[in-house]
């Protein structure tokens, strides 16, 4: 599936700050800080990023069109 750019601009972004907070440069609050996210929703990219790398980072709303869509 091809991603947007703004969403593939996003998901590099998010990757670069979990690397970062992995390797201990940031803590997990300063990323979600500069993520503007919570530290809930770091947790969860982060647990994604580990279980399916780059491409769990992007939106899975996203990924298929509803049955019901005419």
């Amino acid at each position: 599936m091809a991603y947007s750019l703004k969403a593939v601009e996003w998901a590099m972004r998010i990757q670069e700050v979990i690397l970062r907070a992995l390797s201990g440069q940031q803590t997990w609050l300063q990323a979600a800080d500069v993520l503007g996210l919570s530290p809930r929703t770091v947790r969860r990219l982060r647990w994604r990023y580990e279980h399916f790398g780059y491409d769990g980072l992007f939106d899975r709303r996203r990924r298929r069109p509803s049955p019901r869509r005419v």
